[in-house]
């Protein structure tokens, strides 16, 4: 049977050398196809590995003080005067010829290869020996001190080493008239780093794009690309958004996979009443379990927790997750890949004929992949997910929403929760304060319902006005004030109640003032708990739960 996709590469190839060589008729220049060709080591030397990316230029063959090199873009002002500048200070002469993008692509990868080679020789490996970086990065002001200081090939280095170092979920860069912004995002929150001249963004950006394999030509779309790296002995997966801006592209690469291990259940920092419910309802052999909340609040990590917890010898459990980003021993996970039509319904079918006892499902988001996974869990499987809603009483009515049938809902969920992450104090600044009267007022009325339920010294703080906990700032926490996030909860278990609003398709606004009967501990109120164990501070909490 014919391999399809190789075919379609086969002709997509063919064409694209025909317009190739046709543009090279034009230009009065002569051709080469760079792919499979046996590149001497050496002869790489002659243009150094970030001006090929950023010039798309690669020399090829060497002959005395005549270097053949192969170039996309011939009639480019800039790499024309790139290329005059080096012949004329290196006394030689480029002969050029005409190549296409894909052996530019193949060319830069034979280039990296011998770079790596290079480095194992001399004992290098990647990012670790990098003029020490490592050593000399560890605040935000030593990131921004040496980005300064270092040539446009090392700027990447350090600032991916720097947000490494500083527990930075992304990287953002914002170019603007004369410099370009890096920001990191840091415990949730967006915090400038360093602006650097624009003339050295052309080749960061070109940099990302070939590691990223995106298109080098597109500047006018966004693009979406993925690669890995390795910092002080840790791999770390890079996920890489481009959006064209009024001064060129602007760059998110968001980290995945840093030194990080899976956490327990009972290490997330959850109640103790919310950790039993919870226990309660992954010890059932089917059913569905369902979190929610924005992107970047710790959905995954609580369905890990789970998934350890429900982990034994006798039971399979397969995932599908896009992307996969811890490694689970004993658990059959796979990678969901829109681009290539393998959607999260179709892996869900699939996985249904696998025999399977338990699965996770990365995100529910369309009417089909709902409906299979209620299908799942009314037929004797454990099903977990994510679902977006803003609290766990709203799921039921996105589920409705999404085409879930109420009376298939009704009996296959076994618990809701939500959750949010709150920055923590920074333990290092400590300090005491009292409360503005009216802020505390109200935080004694969001506590008014749920008095009972906390822990009696916590309640009788809500009697006074007690002094509070937060974090001056200092160094350690980039005064800021907090180090590391810790997850606010609720939990949600339907009763007759919920069942009866589901077969209703009741609204949102219903479903809450139910859960609220039923005793559910709100997300706001999970974090003002915190706050009186002065964990964190009211400001933060109301950051993240109060909506507008």
């Amino acid at each position: 049977m014919t391999d399809i996709n190789r075919t379609l590469f086969s002709v997509n190839r063919a064409q694209e050398e025909k317009h190739t060589k046709e543009y090279a008729l034009r230009m009065k220049m002569p051709y080469a196809d760079l792919v499979g060709y046996p590149f001497a080591s050496d002869v790489f030397e002659a243009i150094p590995f970030d001006q090929a990316i950023l010039h798309k230029v690669i020399p090829f063959l060497k002959i005395g003080k005549t270097i053949k090199i192969g170039i996309v873009e011939p009639e480019n002002t800039d790499t024309k005067n790139y290329l005059q500048t080096i012949a004329k200070s290196e006394a030689v002469t480029f002969s050029s010829n005409v190549i296409s993008n894909t052996s530019l692509l193949f060319s830069l990868q034979a280039y990296e290869q011998v770079i790596k080679k290079k480095q194992e020789q001399h004992g290098q490996s990647g990012f670790e020996t990098q003029e020490n970086l490592s050593d000399k990065i560890k605040t935000l002001a030593d990131v921004a001190k040496t980005a300064a200081s270092v040539n446009t090939t090392r700027t990447f280095d350090v600032l991916l080493i720097g947000a490494v170092k500083n527990s930075a979920s992304d990287i953002h860069l914002e170019p603007g008239e004369s410099n370009y912004l890096v920001r990191y995002r840091i415990d949730g929150i967006l915090q400038n780093v360093v602006r650097l001249p624009q003339a050295g963004y052309k080749s960061l950006l070109s940099r990302i794009k070939f590691l990223a394999k995106l298109k080098m030509d597109k500047m006018n779309e966004p693009q979406d690309g993925r690669f890995s790296v390795t910092v002080d002995k840790n791999r770390i997966d890079l996920r890489v958004a481009t959006l064209p801006s009024a001064y060129g592209e602007s760059v998110v690469l968001r980290l995945l996979g840093q030194d990080r291990s899976m956490q327990r259940l009972d290490n997330l920092g959850f109640r103790p009443d919310a950790l039993a419910i919870i226990h309660q309802a992954i010890s059932q052999p089917h059913g569905m379990i369902l979190n929610t909340g924005p992107t970047g609040s710790g959905k995954s990590t609580t369905l890990y927790a789970i998934i350890l917890e429900v982990r034994k010898p006798g039971l399979k459990i397969i995932t599908l997750e896009d992307p996969i980003e811890y490694r689970i021993e004993g658990v059959e996970q796979s990678q969901i890949d829109p681009e290539g039509k393998y959607t999260f319904a179709d892996g869900l079918r699939g996985c249904l004929r696998a025999d399977p006892d338990i699965i996770m499902v990365g995100e529910i988001r369309d009417t089909e992949t709902a409906q299979i996974g209620v299908q799942a869990a009314l037929t004797g499987h454990l099903l977990l997910s994510t679902v977006h809603a803003n609290s766990a009483p709203a799921v039921f009515p996105r589920l409705i929403d999404i085409g879930v049938k109420p009376f298939l809902l009704a009996g296959s969920v076994n618990l809701v929760m939500a959750q949010r992450l709150i920055r923590v104090n920074c333990q290092k600044c400590l300090e005491e304060y009292l409360p503005p009267d009216p802020i505390w007022q109200e935080v004694v009325k969001s506590m008014a319902t749920v008095t009972n339920r906390i822990d009696a010294h916590l309640a009788q703080m809500l009697q006074g006005r007690p002094k509070l906990r937060r974090g001056r700032g200092c160094p350690a926490c980039n005064n800021s004030g907090f180090v590391n996030r810790q997850a606010i909860i609720e939990v949600l278990r339907p009763d007759g109640a919920i069942e009866d609003l589901i077969a209703k398709q009741a609204t949102q606004s219903t479903f809450m003032e139910a859960s609220i009967k039923q005793d559910m501990i709100t997300m706001e109120q999970d974090g003002l708990i915190k706050v009186l164990q002065g964990k964190t501070t009211i400001e933060e909490v109301w950051r993240v739960t109060k909506e507008g």
